[in-house]
């Protein structure tokens, strides 16, 4: 069965969880890069999460290539190991599903993301590596035609809150002539409770533990630091194209908020995969806010016929993932 027709089923698809808090728990490499060069430093922390996900009952498993773009990985010092990273990156996500005996069964989704590297001890971009617009595209494109050519089925990608990077983003991947599906991050505007694209600076609910004091500089996802309506994101977004649009890296009630604008803007299938965690810049540690069973009662209630693909981001783990199995 391909993936139209596996789409077309009744039967929901489970993607895996958090891949970077995972590599973070169980003592992977991190660095600006967040969970990027584990493929080549701690690969074999890399190769027990996928096959914990695949054995907690995941149809779709992700490649840890989240922050692995040439401008990511020059925050870490290791650009000239792109091609390298993002190659060893597949791999073992295939090596996961011969562990597991799992060859037909399991999609393999490249990750590709606005990902770029972090400050230290800080969650904002750092300013000598954010490069041009054009180098950008350069550096996605890249990206999607390793993932492309290395045999990933199709190209996920995640944590989208703009319109300027997440377009460039798009027409890159799309570039490869894979499958692209588009996660989309949205957050209630604390000061007029509006939908809009993830930022730390409106949102609700701090996620992010740091000592103000010490870094008086706001944390943020992009440069730019834009607060977008997210019905705009969508919209510019969809113009475009891509095959599948969901909302993750998002708590459960923006994701819930956010799944409205999107149903009422995309008439496709639907998936979503929210975040269940804080995170302690100082320490690169998560704490996690809700239990497996919490987790999966809260995807549940948000099901629908629309909504084909669910599974977790941040703080989400096979344990949790088993249990949303169980559930459904």
């Amino acid at each position: 069965m391909n993936i139209n027709q596996r789409l077309q089923s009744n039967k929901k698809l489970i993607l895996d969880g958090g891949t970077g808090t995972e590599i973070q728990r169980l003592g992977g490499k991190m660095s600006a890069a967040w969970g990027a060069i584990a493929n080549i430093e701690t690969p074999e922390v890399v190769l027990k999460i996928h096959e914990d996900h695949i054995k907690a009952g995941c149809d779709i498993i992700t490649t840890n290539t989240f922050a692995s773009c040439r401008h990511a990985l020059d925050g870490a010092g290791y650009s000239d190991q792109t091609i390298q990273i993002n190659t060893e990156a597949v791999k073992h996500a295939k090596q996961a599903i011969k562990n597991t005996g799992k060859e037909k069964e399991i999609i393999i989704a490249g990750s590709m993301s606005n990902y770029f590297a972090l400050a230290e001890n800080e969650f904002r971009p750092d300013p000598n590596y954010v490069p041009d617009f054009p180098t950008e595209e350069k550096n996605y494109k890249e990206i999607a035609k390793i993932l492309a050519d290395n045999g990933v089925d199709i190209l996920i990608l995640e944590l989208l809150v703009d319109i300027d990077h997440s377009k460039i983003l798009l027409n890159s991947a799309l570039e490869a002539g894979l499958p692209v599906w588009v996660g989309l991050s949205c957050c209630i505007n604390k000061n007029d409770n509006r939908i809009v694209g993830r930022n730390f600076s409106v949102e609700k609910t701090k996620s992010l533990i740091y000592n103000e004091n010490e870094f008086p500089e706001p944390p943020k996802l992009l440069p730019e630091d834009k607060v977008i309506p997210f019905q705009s994101i969508i919209n510019s977004l969809t113009s475009i194209g891509g095959d599948v649009y969901g909302i993750m890296h998002s708590w459960i009630k923006d994701t819930e908020a956010g799944l409205e604008i999107l149903k009422e803007n995309w008439n496709g299938p639907i998936m979503l995969y929210p975040e269940i965690m804080l995170f302690d810049t100082s320490t690169g540690g998560a704490k996690i806010i809700a239990t497996e069973d919490e987790y999966a009662n809260s995807c549940k209630r948000l099901l629908d016929e629309r909504i084909k693909i669910v599974g977790g981001c941040c703080g989400v783990t096979s344990k949790h993932l088993k249990a949303l199995v169980n559930i459904l």
